[in-house]
């Protein structure tokens, strides 16, 4: 075979290859779903108004505290005294309790057990005036607190209203001044200003001497002393909040009180 054959042979041949690849084409890719990376993000245009952030979610209304447990009704003993029940002390409403009469088995002495926690002795007299502890006075902070519109007065309280007693505590006068004719009997000891526990209306009572006290000793702010008077029970309110509650009128020393130990 010539070579100049040769050639055209090789020649036609890849003619008729380009010509079949002509007609038949690139075979096309099978149709998908674009991909997100191939899928261009939108164009905000160029005036476009920002989007509101979200309002914050409203905080839950708060529960409604519970109301209190009613309390179950003092069962009252058939000698029980209605001593004090009668008396109408400002807004308070006077409770009723089980106080009935004892005798002290050690001196045989006449007493009254209050709701089976507090003796009253005495019998509310000038001769023979009540004495009752601080507790039993204090014991009113329970349930007479006219903030809270709580304004049960225990019948072991009220019954003191008008009646002598005679209380034994810490005594504060006023500063800078010898003698006066009104100061305040505490439970717990108390300078006027930073030493001691400041009182409280429940443990404090305000006492309004017949006669001028003096002071006396090295620390006369300290002084523990017995006081006896005709007690009026009187809650002295500032907005509502209680800031008096006990005033001793018609009052008068007495001597030989000291502090128990």
């Amino acid at each position: 075979m010539s070579g100049m054959r040769l050639v055209w042979i090789v020649g036609a041949l890849l003619i008729g290859a380009a010509a079949a690849l002509l007609l038949t084409g690139r075979p096309e890719r099978t149709a998908s779903a674009p991909t997100p990376a191939s899928t261009p993000a939108p164009t905000a245009p160029a005036n476009a108004t920002p989007a509101a952030p979200a309002a914050p979610a409203a905080p839950a209304a708060p529960a409604a505290p519970a109301a209190p447990a009613p309390k179950a009704p003092v069962v009252r003993a058939p000698d029980a005294v209605d001593l004090g029940l009668g008396r109408s002390i400002a807004s308070a409403r006077i409770v009723p309790g089980n106080i009935v009469p004892r005798t002290d088995e050690k001196s045989g002495e006449r007493l009254l057990y209050a709701d089976g926690k507090y003796e009253i002795r005495g019998e509310g007299t000038a001769e023979n005036p009540y004495r009752m502890s601080w507790e039993c006075l204090a014991s009113a902070s329970e349930s007479y607190i006219p903030r809270l519109n709580e304004h049960d007065l225990p019948q072991r309280v009220a019954m003191l209203d008008g009646a002598w007693v005679q209380v034994e505590g810490y005594l504060a006068f006023p500063l800078m001044v010898s003698e006066t004719k009104e100061l305040l009997v505490m439970l717990n000891q108390w300078d006027g200003c930073c030493i001691g526990v400041p009182p409280t209306p429940y443990d404090a009572i305000e006492v309004k001497l017949l006669e001028p006290a003096k002071r006396s000793g090295a620390h006369a702010t300290f002084n523990f002393g017995g006081v006896k008077g005709r007690l009026k029970i009187d809650p002295y309110l500032v907005e509502n909040w209680l800031v008096g509650l006990y005033i001793l009128e018609d009052a008068s020393m007495v001597q030989g009180a000291r502090p128990e130990l």
